[in-house]
């Protein structure tokens, strides 16, 4: 499709027909993109621009509204990029990032963009310049040089598109391409009036958007077709819903169109009888197919399959005099013999190599069981052999398996672990381990060199391999090192953790950490009462809500030989929340947790770590981060322990420092660029009772005086803003931890459900000029209310939300620091913005 376009000098009247003229010799179809989640991806399209000298992306756009943050088309990634963006005001953002991470930019002015009218957009590369061209007139250029070398790099369309950002655009799309060369003006006005042929010079790929049955029902369509190189750059598809007038493909329909709809094949066993293929075309022509490779025959419809294998068939249509050729669509599915598609098997404990055990007693055996095609098979059993001996291991069904063995002597064992599937495939690895009476010290990395900050994920998954023993060591040390990436550490302080996964599929907080303001530092935990989850093949999670340019995290640990106190331990999850503190209306927010000891227990603890977070002029006493309080454990409705939770942080606990901003003043329960403290509490005395209640009770004096909770909250007398909907907050993290001298019984799996940072809220980027983005991951159960307060706790903005992503403009304020409170009746959540 193509709007017709006439050359007029003045650029008013260059637009005024953009929006109105369009060549009754072509079509107006077009894709139509919702701004919340619709957008097209052409996965490793920079193949066809890298290492070029030159390079332009041109499309038509239509905006349904002005708005920050819309990804018009490009290719962007975390090191290279050459993309547009609109930000406030219908003001574009046009970047080329080159391979040495050289920014070059051209920013288009307010009112570039205007709503509800078609505009040409032309992003140019020449070598040594980069312009913009709208409406084939030059609106902006720059000095530029280098090249665009990734070749993994997609192209975007309707979205800029890097880790969890979203920058979806609202409204419509057409004509899109791509060149390896520079476009110049008279090539962009001509491919304005006139519609490109598809063998223009440099031209690499070209979408028409002349698809599907203008707001019909289009649900069939997973590609976007391009005119060259298909359909290996065909784009595909993403979250449109494909019927009605929005988030569809609309306009005037192209009658001559037709495009073919292929359901998926599934996945087949290789005695699964002849079936009948079932794709159809829009035109209502006849679908025929033919077979590309692998182990079938086909017959008209019908696929007689002769063996085990991948097959590819093929569904064309080739049109008439009315209807155009239909593009073929390539369907793949395999053929699996269920006789050899066994389980994968991943030993996790012990691991192959030396196994210390200065005792010889029953070690745990941990598995791992997967198996691929799980619409067919699944895993029935796993079990291991050891000298002829079976051992059947429990399924806590998630995949872990364990077991415990009782090695006769020391020396060498060949450990067998099988697993069945349902349909009886037989899947077997071996470890050959050396079991040893000696002990010695050993300095192991579990990870370095993950990567977090705000363009990666908030949480990455790495594994490390730990030795594999049982009561050879009585300490072990964990150092826990954070670098500075390229560009520098972040700058401000976030909550950061490691968790560890148990062999039975549990995660459990390892370390609790506040990152430090920029700077490079490295910390120490004694995590003896951990060593069950520390032995063999370990899973660890890095996690950090990081808005900044983040951390390099690297672990490792210290195991020093000696004879611990008890030859067993398991780890029980008490508490994992971030609770309200001083709610009027919820003062005691934390729920009592009822445990019964295992009957083998000889020793038991607490470890609890709670921070304070939620500073501001609108918590009473600038609450919980600046507030000094202690907190206690009940058991058994008997006040029991005390925890005095607060930080001196000048001297660093873990002599980080000097640092940037505020590190040196104290904390509740921590400091920047320190681990936060573990307190520690014996519950040896209450083993023998059995069972226990346990309490925890947040301070009782305090109370938030500044909430709309509170009855006795006047508005200007005792506080600022009695609307203000935020308690500071506690983030409590608590284990209990047994020891035995006998193997411990199976433990409880914990919800798969993971209650910290359910909702993902992201503020970004932050710090910034004024425009902010707020998103979830998980769209919030209730309407939430976005509250923004000065350090005065005057409120200067305020709206609804649910979880959506949404821009917010803070431009006409004072740079400074403001407080964003989250709030409805189960959600509570803060965060810090900086208006530079």
């Amino acid at each position: 499709m193509k709007k017709l376009l006439f050359k007029f000098s003045l650029l008013f009247l260059v637009l005024f027909l953009c929006a109105l003229s369009k060549p009754k010799a072509q079509t107006n179809q077009y894709l139509d993109f919702d701004g919340v989640d619709d957008w097209v991806s052409v996965p490793n399209a920079s193949q066809l621009i890298a290492n070029s000298t030159a390079f332009s992306i041109t499309g038509w756009f239509f905006d349904n509204a002005l708005g920050y943050g819309q990804g018009m088309m490009g290719f962007r990634s975390a090191t290279q990029g050459f993309y547009m963006i609109q930000l406030n005001n219908g003001t574009i953002e046009c970047r080329f990032i080159n391979a040495a991470n050289t920014l070059y930019e051209v920013v288009a002015p307010a009112s570039t963009t205007i709503p509800n009218m078609w505009q040409h957009y032309a992003w140019i590369y020449d070598g040594s310049a980069i312009k913009l061209y709208l409406n084939g007139n030059l609106v902006g250029s720059k000095a530029a040089t280098g090249s665009f070398t990734s070749t993994t790099v997609a192209f975007g369309i309707g979205r800029s598109f890097l880790s969890s950002l979203p920058f979806y655009y609202n409204g419509r799309i057409d004509e899109v391409s791509i060149w390896n060369k520079a476009l110049n003006s008279t090539e962009i006005l001509d491919m304005m009036q006139n519609e490109l042929t598809g063998t223009e010079t440099g031209l690499q790929l070209y979408y028409k958007f002349n698809q599907g049955v203008p707001a019909g029902n289009n649900a069939s369509i997973t590609k976007l077709h391009t005119e060259l190189n298909s359909p290996l750059y065909d784009g595909d598809i993403l979250a449109f819903s494909l019927t009605g007038a929005n988030s569809n493909f609309n306009g005037t329909l192209n009658t001559s169109f037709q495009a073919i709809s292929f359901p998926q094949i599934p996945v087949k066993l290789i005695s699964s009888p002849p079936f009948k293929l079932t794709a159809t075309a829009t035109s209502g022509l006849t679908v025929e197919y033919a077979l590309i490779s692998g182990p079938a025959t086909i017959s008209n419809d019908t696929v007689t399959l002769t063996g085990a294998g991948t097959v590819k068939i093929k569904a064309f249509q080739n049109g008439n005099a009315q209807i155009d050729t239909a593009t073929p669509v390539i369907n793949t599915f395999d053929v699996v013999d269920p006789s050899v598609n066994a389980p994968i098997i991943e030993p996790r404990h012990p691991l192959a190599g030396n196994v210390y055990m200065p005792v010889l007693a029953k070690i745990q055996l941990a598995a791992n069981a997967t198996i691929i095609y799980p619409s067919l098979f699944s895993v029935q059993e796993l079990h291991f052999k050891i000298n002829g001996q079976t051992i059947a291991a429990h399924d806590f069904g998630n995949g872990h398996y364990t077991a415990w063995w009782q090695p006769p002597t020391y020396g060498n064992y060949a450990i067998e672990i099988l697993s069945t599937s349902n349909l009886g495939a037989v899947g077997s690895v071996f470890v050959n381990v050396n079991i040893l009476p000696t002990a010695v010290d050993t300095i192991v990395q579990a990870f370095s060199g993950v990567l977090i900050n705000s363009s990666s994920a908030a949480s990455v998954i790495v594994e490390g391999q730990l030795p594999s023993f049982i009561g050879a060591y009585d300490t072990i040390i964990a150092t826990l090192t954070v670098t500075c990436p390229s560009g520098g550490c972040g700058e401000w302080d976030h909550i950061a953790s490691v968790e560890a996964k148990s062999k039975e599929g549990n995660w459990f907080e390892l370390i609790r950490y506040i990152t430090p303001y920029g700077t490079a530092c490295s910390h120490k935990l004694l995590v003896t009462d951990y060593e069950s989850v520390l032995k063999g093949k370990v899973a660890f999670r890095v996690s950090c809500g990081t808005m900044d340019n983040g951390y390099l995290y690297a672990l490792k640990f210290d195991y020093k030989q000696g004879t611990p106190a008890h030859l067993y331990s398991q780890i029980n999850q008490v508490w994992r929340k971030t609770y309200p503190f001083g709610d009027y209306a919820n003062l005691q927010p934390v729920s009592d947790f009822n445990y019964t000891f295992p009957a083998n227990v000889l020793a038991s603890k607490i470890k609890l770590v709670s921070t304070g977070h939620g500073w501001g002029t609108l918590n009473s006493n600038n609450a919980a981060e600046f507030y000094d309080a202690t907190h206690h454990i009940y058991v058994n409705n008997v006040n029991t322990y005390t925890q005095h939770n607060w930080t001196n942080c000048n001297p660093n606990p873990d002599n980080c420092m000097p640092q940037n901003g505020t590190w040196q003043y104290s904390r509740a329960g921590w400091c920047p660029g320190s681990i936060a403290r573990p307190f520690d509490y014996d519950l040896t005395p209450f083993v023998a009772t059995n069972s226990i209640a346990l309490k925890y009770v947040f301070y009782e004096q305090y109370i938030d005086q500044c909430h709309p909770n509170n009855p006795n909250c006047v508005t200007g007398s005792t506080c600022t803003d009695c609307n203000d909907g935020f308690n500071p907050q506690l983030d409590v993290a608590c284990h209990i931890v047994n020891f035995f001298d006998a193997p411990p019984p199976n433990p409880e799996i914990l919800e798969i459900t993971e209650l910290i940072n359910k909702y993902a809220i992201e503020v970004y980027p932050n710090p910034s000029n004024g425009i902010f983005n707020i998103s979830s991951d998980n769209k919030l159960d209730k309407v939430s209310t976005v509250e923004i307060y000065n350090l005065m706790g005057n409120a200067v903005m305020k709206f609804q939300w649910k979880g959506e992503n949404t821009a917010f403009n803070l431009s006409n304020l004072a740079k400074g620091i403001y407080i964003m409170k989250i709030s409805n009746k189960d959600v509570l959540a803060v965060k810090k913005l900086i208006l530079r």
